[in-house]
């Protein structure tokens, strides 16, 4: 699990990333980033539907989704606001290769595990 400092926890900050951030899409997620304006360590947050089905189920696909970007999470620089949006692929495909869309997608928003803010 990421520590309490790394997660997205309020609607309200939710709806800014939507709403100011950069969309990226690949086939297991939707990915929306916002830098924010100080240092504090990168926030991640993740969504599941109920087109996934029950709350059982929905909190396995969370679960993958949070352990492929527990070790991306580390290595990301400070100051941004990170959702990620379940799609249906997301319930089957194996945790490296969500790793490598997560990884691939963070690029594409111009942040990685290397990068600073564009």
């Amino acid at each position: 699990m990421l520590p309490r400092a790394g997660r997205l926890r309020k609607k309200r900050e939710f709806e800014q990333v939507y709403q100011q951030g950069r969309r990226v899409r690949t086939e297991s997620f939707t990915m929306y980033v916002r830098a924010r304006e100080d240092d504090a360590p990168t926030r991640m947050g993740f969504v599941v539907g109920r087109q996934f089905g029950t709350h059982a189920q929905r909190n396995r696909v969370k679960r993958r989704l949070r352990a492929a970007a527990r070790k991306l999470w580390e290595r990301l620089p400070a100051g941004y606001d990170v959702v990620c949006i379940a799609r249906p692929a997301a319930t089957t495909a194996p945790i490296e290769q969500i790793q490598r869309q997560l990884q691939s997608a963070l690029t594409l928003t111009g942040i990685s595990s290397t990068g600073g803010k564009p």
